[in-house]
């Protein structure tokens, strides 16, 4: 190891000892940041100052001019931020002297006594590039860390074309690593990966994968179920909370407990029967899942292989429970008329409070605070009462608003401490005990608001009676729902590239969208009668990127498109009662391509009719009869995305007839037919859906048959490719529809599932 022979520190008169300072030299400058060698027997960590010099005063010997030594001169700091594959150290400046430039060749030694200011995340090797078999999923991870080693979470979004991106399994989490469902490429620009790590302090580091797709995935390849959500699958949250792995967890109004993935794709009993009584709330930290049992009067330990550690017991009538990111676990007993404390090995540490005593009238709900100590609701007082780190009493805040609406829960949050009221309504409390803002959650029924929950990146989750769950963002806009029957009640769903799923309530002529996640997020349409375009509700499609649906009135006769957002203008009305071209009289199916263009099927009439994506009439094809062009009962319709293929199921004679569309001349061609009745692969019983990815592939499924039919209809040939059975974890299924990059979603007992 080379170390200093002689270095004064000019500028903060520290003189290192030659014998232990190693020494280290800049081999690599950028702007604001430099790259430092040291031998390899330089202990140097990531977090640490190092000091660098450069030429500074030197002297010479007054006889001969030879230069006897020369004091180096501290121009400049830096922090470690990352270690190289070659075991290099990248640096980032704190402080720079006036007018100096780091150069290569400056001297760099360690300041293991020194403090460094908190540092944003950073970049500690290359970024991967990412590439993929279209259609698959593929594992995504960046590499970081956090100088000052505090906790990060990262936020993910994809980047391209609309509905042209796939989708992640999950859009915040707690480590850096994430799934990727690729999509298919158009030829269009790639797909990028962008990742957003938030430090404790709020700093952030942003990243930009480049992201190709490619190849032809199998068709025949093994599909798995990765998202189940809607229907019974929903469990009826009482009590919800989230880990600091980035899952959540619950429990419902059977006492069970459950966890979800941080994407929220799945619900799952995670406690064995017998493990716990009755479950009334529920913590997780570091891995270990803390739960109050109300049955067995003591708060259960579990450990990550959901292992019993260790129990407290000795609580009277517990009502809540918080826990510290020491460990410390507070627990709201009405009967002992406090807040239990107890450290984290289990022992009983103190108790806060007494009923009669200190303004407590009763003790509902605790909540451990992120600078240490604990709030409590007396939600018949309506106070907050306050303790700090050493559990010394603070004052005391007061609930403001309509004493009629109660209180009913608290967390903390990174804008204050919210209070949750039984109305929905959120007030965020800030340092003083003022209320600084008010948020509003609302379920889109009547049940009371009894439950909330916080994230350290700021979103809120709040429950209402019978398991309804309302997300909230960071600044209190609620953007999402979902619980059970919220799905009950669609006999169809259409799913676009993006992975939004939409199912129809025909009594109230609404469309709602669910994300690949299955929290309902938009609502299109509605009843005329209530000011929406819709008599009626019948068939409906929805473009492949995503941003427009269209549905069939069948009193009116008309269809209507409805942009996916509000800046996509007003509902769009087009056909109406006939039999002159543009019009219908029994239309029962429809499908849309990439460029908006409707492909409207006419029952009676026996034909297609095709519209722009302004409404306006462009061509009709097929007419009734036995030709190969012509139909017999069609009830079906499928478009390529790309808008140059039409697939049609004829059921009078089990067949499907593809046509080639030629748009300019506003025309049809019928190119092939296949199928037959029958249990065979390429043959048919009940086809209640037909679709086509962007390969070009048909995909039927077929509810006598009880399977999901992949097929190469490509040329002029029906090829049966595989078959998928509805059995075991899909048994019942008896809709579904298949997204653009052949991602199926099957809809079972009002249940969604997602097979990739």
């Amino acid at each position: 190891m080379r170390y200093l022979p002689v270095v004064v520190l000019a500028c903060c008169a520290i003189v290192a000892a030659a014998a232990d300072v190693p020494l280290g030299q800049v081999v690599a400058v950028e702007d604001q940041a430099v790259t430092v060698r040291f031998d390899a027997a330089a202990r140097v960590a990531p977090g640490q100052m190092i000091a660098l010099f450069g030429p500074g005063r030197v002297v010479k010997h007054p006889l001969t001019g030879k230069v006897v030594t020369e004091q180096r001169r501290l121009l400049a700091k830096g922090q470690v931020i990352g270690v190289l594959d070659d075991g290099a150290l990248r640096l980032r400046l704190t402080w720079l002297d006036d007018g100096a430039q780091p150069a290569k060749d400056w001297d760099a030694v360690p300041l293991p006594g020194e403090a460094a200011p908190n540092a944003p995340p950073v970049n500690s090797g290359p970024l991967p590039a990412i590439a993929a078999v279209a259609g698959g999923t593929v594992s995504v991870r960046i590499p970081v860390i956090d100088p000052d080693s505090d906790p990060l979470w990262f936020s993910w979004s994809l980047t391209g074309p609309a509905g042209q991106s796939g989708f992640l399994d999950a859009l915040v989490t707690t480590v850096p690593e994430n799934a990727w469902t690729v999509p298919v490429p158009t030829g269009e620009a790639s797909v990028a990966v962008r990742v957003v790590a938030t430090d404790l302090w709020g700093q952030q580091a942003t990243w930009l994968l480049s992201a190709t797709s490619g190849g032809e995935a199998d068709p025949r390849r093994q599909r798995r179920v990765f998202a189940r959500f809607g229907g019974e699958q929903e469990p009826l949250w009482t009590r919800i909370a989230w880990i600091d792995d980035g899952s959540w967890c619950g429990v419902d109004d059977d006492g069970r407990v459950y966890r979800v993935d941080p994407g929220w794709l799945q619900a799952s009993l995670i406690l064995p029967a017998g493990a716990v009584g009755r479950a009334v709330a529920v913590v997780g930290r570091a891995r270990d899942l803390y739960v109050l049992d109300r049955d067995k009067l003591a708060v259960q330990v579990f450990g990550e292989s959901r292992q019993l550690r260790r129990s407290m017991g000795g609580l009277g009538d517990p009502w809540d429970l918080a826990v510290a990111g020491d460990g410390t676990v507070f627990v709201a007993d009405q009967k002992a008329g406090g807040v239990m404390v107890f450290d984290a090995s289990g022992r009983f540490r103190a108790r806060l409070g007494r009923l009669g005593d200190d303004g407590f009238t009763e003790v509902t709900r605790v909540c451990a605070l992120p600078a240490g100590g604990v709030a409590v609701l007396d939600a018949k007082a309506r106070r907050l009462h306050r303790y700090d780190e050493a559990l010394r009493r603070l004052d005391a805040w007061n609930i403001t608003g309509d004493p009629q609406i109660a209180p009913v829960d608290i967390a903390a949050h990174p804008r204050g401490l919210l209070v949750l009221l039984s109305d929905g309504s959120i007030q965020v409390y800030g340092p003083r005990g003022m209320v600084s803002e008010t948020w509003k959650a609302t379920s889109g029924g009547s049940e009371a608001a009894i439950a909330l929950a916080s994230a350290p990146s700021g979103v809120v989750h709040v429950v209402f009676a019978r398991g309804r769950l309302v997300r909230l963002s960071a600044d209190g806009r609620q953007n999402a729902v979902r619980g059970a029957g919220l799905t009950n009640r669609f006999r169809r769903i259409v799913v676009d590239g993006a992975g939004t799923i939409w199912g129809a309530d025909s009594d109230e002529r609404r469309l709602y969208g669910h994300d690949v996640y299955g929290w309902r997020t938009q609502s299109l349409g509605g009843s005329q009668r209530q000011g929406g375009p819709l008599s009626s509700l019948g068939a409906f499609a929805v473009q492949p990127n995503g941003s427009a649906l269209v549905a069939l009135d069948p009193d009116k006769r008309v269809a209507v498109r409805l942009a996916a957002s509000a800046a996509g203008g007003a509902p769009i009305i087009f056909g109406g009662q006939g039999t002159n071209l543009g019009q219908f009289r029994d239309p029962i199916a429809v499908a849309v391509d990439e460029a908006g263009r409707s492909y409207i099927l006419d029952e009676d009439l026996y034909r297609v009719s095709v519209f722009d994506a302004n409404g306006q009439f462009l061509f009709a094809f097929g007419e009734r009869g036995t030709q190969p062009h012509q139909f017999d009962e069609p009830t079906l319709i499928a478009v390529a995305p790309r808008g140059d293929a039409a697939f049609v199921f004829d059921e009078d004679r089990y067949e499907v007839k593809k046509f080639a569309l030629d748009h300019a001349a506003r025309q049809a061609r019928h190119v092939g037919t296949g199928g037959g009745k029958g249990d065979d692969p390429g043959r048919f019983r009940k086809p209640v859906e037909m679709c086509v990815d962007r390969f070009g592939y048909l995909h039927i499924i077929d509810s006598d048959r009880g399977n999901w039919q992949v097929l190469d209809f490509r040329g002029q040939n029906l090829l049966p490719l595989h078959v998928i059975p509805f059995k075991d974890e899909l048994r019942g299924a008896t809709t579904g529809w298949v997204n653009p990059d052949g991602i199926a979603w099957l809809l079972a007992a009002g249940s969604i599932v997602g097979l990739r």
